[in-house]
């Protein structure tokens, strides 16, 4: 998808002028041959004409340079400080002026007045013609139409019980009620119609019109809900004015009307192509991350905490404007230096203003050109700044400039006051005057990265043309190491130590999402060790949901085939790639019950921490922990035989299997990183082994943690628990029974899931002595069988859960929640893995599903999601799952009560 946002500039051949495709209409071939002009040589202004200059528009061509390449499709710049200052010049010489300026890549724009019209209108027109005699955009600042709504009527002030009329004047300008300004869109409308309808008659048509709309309307900020409060309108137009988010949505509601009315709608409806656009208005995730100069937080509004950052939550307004571009602002606001502690002074600035970025460019849809408001001095410092907020360096503002444009910026337009002009204008040009050479990537390629590292280290962006990313990349603080830029599970770019731009090659990398493919649809993968001998037995386990199972041969995969379920075979990898492998892979590789390959099992731990090393090497496991020379040197000589072969033999398993299926090796919960790390890039999913529950002392919450350790070990690999499913005195007959209660086992198989394990195994099955325990694991299984659409849905990220404790409640480790999404069904599971009771859980994040109702499975509790969330109460090591249907509850409850007793 084009990083441009907007199609392709094609011509039309029987018209005076090129066309676009959508939404942006028009690039003359002339801008192509006027440019290729400048770049061979045309004459500039003389000294004398550029005496007869605005002192801006002398210091915007005395501090650029002729494009040395043509921008074809690319927007040009906007400068602000240019706006409407041809008006004094003779035509030749403005003609010649806005020539200057397109070689130079830079747009121009007139002031529309309504005050003012007649001047206004036949000053447009003029320049206007002649942008569109020289193939240029015909641009517009029509910020002067949209002031004021309010225009101090008493029809628009507020209204309290008593009848009296009040403003909020903590904006500057008094503001009045939100909910009467309706009587105001006819005139306004006029305000911007009279232009248009004049432009439309003298066929000059509007490419680019914008507005710098910001006191006036409805805003939500500083005083303006007290105000609300005391209105009688207000009140009954918004409802429930204790909540902010219901007082916010309903003032942005109104502002988008009326911006759309008057505004947005208003151009497009004579000029369908234009862009058009407002400051600050623009596609985002929710959260506004900068303060305007004349807004204040308010109190009991709702924020993100980022260090001393209060990101507000924002109303997604841009969808109802009626814009076509949209425009961020990006400054240096003064207020945000002392929100973060970075001890770079820079990344203070530029952590900040990549959040507004990137938050902007990953919201924004292709189509919609993205031109944000950029400056580079500090923005509204106060009358006597702190000498402690340093000013933004050049340097690292011209990095942040290349970010933007790799994150799907399409162009800048630059505001500053006059004395900051040549400065703000020479660094903004020589930016996007260098960026040509690289026009492919910005206009055709698609960014790769939007990640805003929360610590001053290493930031790169980048834009993807096929096979190539054209990447930036920019340090802070510590000495550069190359880095690896995953652009996706299976891709990824390794970006040189250096800073700077680089082209570079996609890497592809086969990493899996750990979920199963079987006959077209994703599974989770529930599986089990044992492979009984009889059918019934077979059956019964499929029936219970278990649909993974250990195969041997080409006939066990026909037993499970038959009952649709899959298979999985261990290989024998370790001894490389032998014919003995080939034979075994070639025997069953064609088996459609055939979905994963396994590796030798625990195969680190035996020469790494293995009881029978004692006999075998003589060192024992604690020789190995403490890293004796004769541990580690075995170790290191095994590995230097066993990891190579793995590789080998994995290779060749992946070039006889027609059908590239995952590799999975699962491990001790133990065992060494750095060898499990040796054999990593050829492996697709890891995981490993633990049996918590032990009559001598048991450790429920090491599961969850191991699947991090695991996620860990495998740079994010898909993570694979294998459970207990027997009790260890029939392992080691000295040891005492005890059985994982349904409970308990229930509490492993979630507490692996919401740490993100993508699949549950149960090993010793096989040696259950007491069929009770079997219904009870049966019971988990059929549980999770139920829920398998939702374990395999996308997850909810921004779901987070928060202990409220009690005054007297011991520390722990807390409570952890997983939210997923089916179609418009939801799941959210809790685990408390703390032994003692929470009484006041907080779940948060789930504001798409507002006002839906979540049933407790398996329980009879109710929540309603308010507020984004819900609470509830946890008693140690319990689970919750709460689902918005019911019928996700399996009927088979037999075996929910199984509790063993520890033998005494």
């Amino acid at each position: 998808m084009p990083n441009s946002r907007w199609l392709t500039f094609g011509l039309c051949p029987e018209k005076r002028r090129p066309t676009l495709e959508a939404p942006m209409k028009k690039l003359s071939l002339l801008v192509a041959l006027s440019i290729a002009c400048s770049v061979t040589g045309r004459a500039e202004l003389g000294a004398n004409e550029r005496t007869l200059l605005s002192p801006n528009i002398r210091t915007v061509l005395d501090h650029t340079r002729i494009l040395e390449k043509t921008r074809d499709s690319r927007l040009p710049l906007w400068i602000l400080p240019i706006s409407g200052q041809l008006s004094s010049l003779k035509d030749s010489l403005a003609s010649e002026t806005l020539r200057e300026l397109q070689s130079r890549g830079i747009g121009y724009t007139v002031n529309w007045n309504p005050d003012r019209f007649e001047d206004s209108l036949s000053e447009g027109l003029r320049i206007g013609r002649m942008q569109q005699s020289e193939g240029q955009l015909v641009g517009v600042n029509a910020n002067a139409c949209l002031y004021s709504f309010f225009d101090g009527s008493d029809e628009t002030l507020h209204v309290d019980e008593h009848g009296v009329r009040f403003s909020d004047d903590s904006f500057g300008p008094k503001l009045g009620c939100p909910f009467a300004l309706t009587h105001r869109y006819p005139a306004m409308k006029e305000r911007v119609a009279r232009f248009l309808r004049e432009y439309a008659r003298a066929g000059v048509e509007v490419d680019f019109i914008f507005a710098d709309w910001e006191i006036d309307g409805p805003i939500e900020w500083n005083s303006a809900w007290e105000h609300s409060k005391r209105c009688s309108r207000c009140r009954e137009q918004v409802g429930d004015m204790e909540d902010f988010r219901a007082f916010q949505r309903a003032l942005r509601k109104v502002r988008s009307e009326m911006q759309r009315v008057v505004f947005g709608d208003m151009v497009r409806s004579f000029f369908p192509d234009a862009l058009v656009g407002n400051y600050g208005v623009y596609p985002h995730e929710g959260h506004r991350y900068w303060y305007d100069y004349f807004e204040k937080e308010t109190e009991g509004a709702p924020y993100r905490l980022d260090q001393k950052a209060k990101y507000r939550e924002w109303y997604p307004e841009f969808s109802e404007t009626g814009y076509s571009f949209a425009m961020p602002v990006i400054y240096t606001w003064y207020r945000g230096y002392d929100w973060y502690d970075f001890e770079s002074s820079d990344y203070r600035w530029f952590y900040n203003m990549l959040l507004v970025g990137s938050n902007a460019a990953k919201s924004t849809p292709e189509t919609v050109p993205l031109i944000p408001f950029v400056h580079w001095h500090t923005t509204a410092p106060p009358e006597n700044p702190s000498p402690q907020v340093q000013q933004f360096s050049k340097e690292k503002y011209r990095e942040l400039l290349w970010h933007l444009l790799l994150r799907g910026h399409d162009t800048f337009f630059l505001w500053c006051l006059g004395n900051e002009l040549a400065v703000e204008v020479e660094m903004l040009h020589e930016v996007y005057r260098d960026s040509l050479n690289y026009s492919e990537f910005l206009t055709n390629g698609e960014p790769v990265s939007f990640d805003v590292p929360e610590s001053a280290g290493t930031v790169i962006s980048g834009l993807r043309v096929g096979d190539r990313v054209l990447v930036r990349r920019t340090d802070f603080g510590s000495p550069a190491l190359p880095s690896m830029l995953q652009i996706n599970s299976q891709e990824q770019v390794l970006v040189p130590a250096n800073s700077g731009l680089h082209v570079l090659r996609v890497q592809s990398e086969p990493i899996r999402d750990g979920y199963l493919e079987y006959e077209g649809e994703r599974r989770f993968a529930l599986g089990c060790y044992e492979l009984p001998s009889s059918d019934e037995a077979l059956g019964e386990m499929v029936r219970a949901g278990i649909n993974l199972f250990r195969c041997g041969s080409r006939a066990d995969l026909d037993r499970v085939h038959r009952l649709g379920a899959m298979g999985w075979v261990p290989l024998g990898v370790q001894g490389g790639a032998t014919d003995e492998l080939e034979k075994k892979v070639s025997e069953v590789a064609g088996h459609p019950a055939l979905t994963v390959w396994e590796g030798p099992d625990e195969i680190i731990w035996t020469y790494t921490a293995y009881s029978f090393l004692k006999e075998v090497a003589g060192f024992t496991r604690e020789d190995w922990n403490a890293q004796v020379p004769k541990a580690v040197n075995y170790s290191r000589k095994q590995s230097k035989i066993i990891n190579p072969a793995i590789h080998h033999g994995i290779q060749m398993v992946r070039d006889l299997d027609p059908h590239d299926r995952p590799f999975w090796i699962n491990e001790a919960a133990d065992s060494d990183v750095f060898y499990a790390r040796e054999t990593i890039d050829s492996v697709d999913v890891v995981g490993c082994d633990y049996y918590a529950i032990r009559a001598t002392g048991s450790d429920l919450p090491s599961v969850g943690r191991l699947v991090k350790r695991w996620d860990a070990i495998g740079y994010g690999r898909p993570v694979w628990m294998v459970l207990q499913g027997f009790s260890w005195h029939s392992i080691k007959p000295e040891r005492a029974r005890l059985y994982p209660s349904f409970e308990e086992s229930r509490f492993m198989a979630y507490d692996s899931i919401v740490h993100g394990a993508r699949g549950v195994f149960y090993w010793g099955t096989n040696t259950i002595d007491d069929p009770r325990f079997r219904t009870s694991l049966y019971a988990v299984t059929r549980e999770l069988s139920a829920l398998e659409p939702f374990l395999v849905a996308p997850a909810i990220d921004s779901v987070r859960s928060r202990v409220i404790d009690d005054l007297f409640d011991p520390p722990g480790i807390g409570v952890r929640v997983m939210a997923k999404h089916m179609g418009s069904d939801l799941l959210v599971v809790l685990v408390n893995e703390d032994e003692h009771r929470h009484l006041g859980v907080d779940i948060s994040g789930l504001g798409t599903f507002e006002g839906r109702t979540l049933h407790l499975l398996y329980g009879d509790e109710r929540q309603t999601i308010r507020r984004e969330g819900f609470a509830t109460r946890m008693q140690g090591f319990e689970v919750k799952v709460f689902c918005t249907n019911p019928i996700f509850q399996t009927a088979h409850l037999v075996g929910r009560q199984f509790r063993d007793k520890v033998e005494e």
